[in-house]
């Protein structure tokens, strides 16, 4: 089927291009090319994995969900499609509130006084427009539901949505807030397209973008606290309240299922984020809010790309950070990794500590010359190689209040990159902060974040070539995101809950003891995160060489990988930020399904 795809598209482009319209480019063409396999492999996707959506099991707790619908200029199909998707719904014990705010096409109050007989829907007529926040709030103050869940007024439930809800909910009564994927729904209703495989709750790519976005459920008590959606954040005002409720609650759950369909329309955000150009005002208005109201210093950059602004969380105090290099006879990466991180860093107070484990005379007598000459700590303990081990002594050995473990084969670009990681690792919530990192000589991509994937842990997006603006999977590439693991070559831990995890696992002595880490923390609840905008450049096993060309050391490899999830089984094929839905052999976060 996606080879007939392909042929289809092929003829497309060459019917398109031999009927005179040669404006379509090569780079169009593919790109439709691309949109059309995309949606076949997604089309591949709902067949395979959305069956039996009608099917029940007995729920013991039947909570009132209030489905709240602020409804404005629509037309009369697009209305009725999303209010017959609540009527339809598996679960029934639901309200289905309808404002209209005043609205000035006729059709509008000619479809909602069809419904104002029915029992469970209750129909509200502003009497002027308010806009999105207080059409919103005006339905908030007539739901009487235990939750409450919004939609839009031409978009559509899936017939199971409530009952997935209401199913969590049955496995956790304490949740204050629940979201769901999502996928977008062809303006004519007949195709469905770029879905959004979310991850569990992420505090740090929310702060990036507005992803939890649809399908949201929020307990009704808690939206009373806050207050409701906000005036004059119209556009952001969804991210405007999950940005405040998630300073109440960390309670929160992710159903890994597509139960909303957000239908493109020209006026639409589902289509274009240009086609509400006050989003980008009120979007940085919330975000700067938020940093406000948790005291914190901070700036935003606007990352044209992709319509978002990406958070920097400048240094709350002036803490040291101790840089530690791990290194044995290989002096002259060694010497340029150091020169950079003195001549480059711009934030002053650091100190270097270097951990030796056995190099030869000639070459200690080198780093000791270059200890000298710039004044770093200097470890020589001969041992066999164990990078945890060596990791290990140089942070006892550490006098700062932060730890930032760096390959010897590193090096850094960009004055600011070690402020914009320490400023990111001292909020509370955060374990072990790390970096974009390259291969030499070009922009292909070596980290940008580490998967943990049912085959065991990979790299994703691992040497895509990140340049002429590429877009990998919202922004993975390009925003900051928490990952569930980042690797050791450049990471940042505050020294405190480094020592409370215990440290490097020092029986993971080559592979894996990156990960080890960041399994404990993820454990003591703390959330690991990439900082995108820190670009370092990393000449990968240009000391010891790589383990994939060496059979010894693939099989090595396995043991310690095995060894990993002997320690960790709870966490073998289980990551929250990413997806069951997506690709478990691979990561360029394409989807799972089946070929055949």
């Amino acid at each position: 089927m996606v080879r007939r795809t392909i042929r289809l598209a092929k003829k497309c482009y060459h019917t398109v291009k031999t009927g005179g319209f040669r404006a379509l480019t090569s780079k169009a063409y593919r790109r439709i090319l691309r949109m059309f396999v995309q949606e076949q492999q997604y089309s591949l996707w709902i067949k395979q994995n959305e069956k039996n959506l009608t099917q029940m099991q007995y729920l013991e707790y039947k909570p009132l969900i209030s489905v709240v619908v602020p409804v404005y200029n629509v037309e009369s199909v697009f209305l009725k499609d999303c209010i017959n998707s609540v009527r339809k719904q598996t679960y029934k014990n639901w309200e289905l509130i309808l404002v209209d705010d005043h609205s000035t096409m006729k059709n509008v109050r000619k479809v909602l006084k069809k419904y104002e007989s029915e029992k469970k829907i209750k129909v509200i007529y502003r009497k002027e427009n308010g806009h999105i926040s207080k059409c919103t709030n005006t339905g908030l103050q007539a739901a009487k539901g235990e939750f409450v869940g919004f939609l839009d007024c031409d978009d559509i439930l899936s017939v199971n949505a409530l009952y997935e809800v209401v199913k969590m909910l049955n496995s956790n009564k304490k949740l204050d807030f629940i979201y769901s994927d999502e996928d977008h729904l062809s303006e004519n209703g007949k195709i469905r397209k770029d879905v959004f495989f979310k991850p569990d709750w992420s505090p740090d790519t929310f702060m990036s973008l507005m992803y939890t976005c649809h399908f949201s459920v929020y307990r009704r008590t808690l939206l009373k606290e806050l207050g409701g959606t906000r005036e004059g954040y119209e556009g952001s005002q969804d991210y405007d309240l999950v940005l405040r409720l998630m300073e109440k609650t960390d309670r929160i759950g992710h159903i890994p299922k597509v139960l909303y369909h957000w239908r493109e329309r020209k006026q639409s955000t589902a289509s274009d984020l240009t086609a509400k150009p006050y989003f980008r005002v009120t979007t940085e208005k919330a975000k700067m809010d938020a940093l406000k109201r948790r005291n914190l210093k901070g700036h935003l950059e606007w990352v044209a790309i992709t319509n978002q602004y990406r958070v920097v969380y400048e240094p709350q105090s002036k803490a040291m950070v101790s840089i530690v290099i791990p290194s044995k006879d290989n002096v002259s990466m060694l010497r340029k990794c150091l020169e950079n991180i003195y001549t480059i860093t711009e934030y002053d107070n650091f100190e270097v500590v270097v951990v030796d484990n056995g190099s030869s005379e000639e070459n200690r007598q080198k780093v000791q010359v270059l200890s000298g000459e710039y004044g770093f700590a200097y470890i020589y303990r001969p041992m066999e190689f164990n990078f945890s081990a060596m990791c290990n002594l140089g942070a006892q050995a550490a006098k700062g209040e932060f730890i930032l473990f760096m390959n010897d084969d590193v090096e850094v670009k960009g004055g600011q990159w070690l402020s914009r990681m320490l400023g990111h690792c001292e909020l509370p919530h955060i374990g072990a902060v790390g970096c974009k990192l390259y291969y030499p000589g070009e922009k292909k991509i070596q980290h940008v974040g580490v998967l943990n994937l049912p085959i065991g842990p990979g790299h994703a997006f691992h040497q895509f070539e990140d340049k002429n603006n590429i877009v990998c999977y919202y922004g993975r590439n390009l925003l900051e995101y928490n990952y569930s693991v980042v690797t050791g070559a450049c990471m940042m831990v505050e020294k405190k809950k480094f020592d409370e995890v215990g440290g490097f696992d020092e029986s993971l002595a080559i592979a894996y003891n990156d990960v080890e880490l960041c399994f404990k923390l993820l454990k003591k609840g703390y959330y690991n995160v990439v900082r995108m905008d820190v670009v370092l450049i990393h000449h990968e096993s240009v000391s010891r060489g790589e383990d994939e060309q060496d059979a010894e050391k693939r099989k090595r490899q396995m043991k310690e990988m095995q060894h990993l999830y002997e320690l960790h089984p709870d966490m073998k094929g289980y990551d929250p930020c990413y997806n069951v839905n997506l690709a478990p052999d691979r990561g360029d976060y394409s989807l799972n399904y089946k070929t055949n």
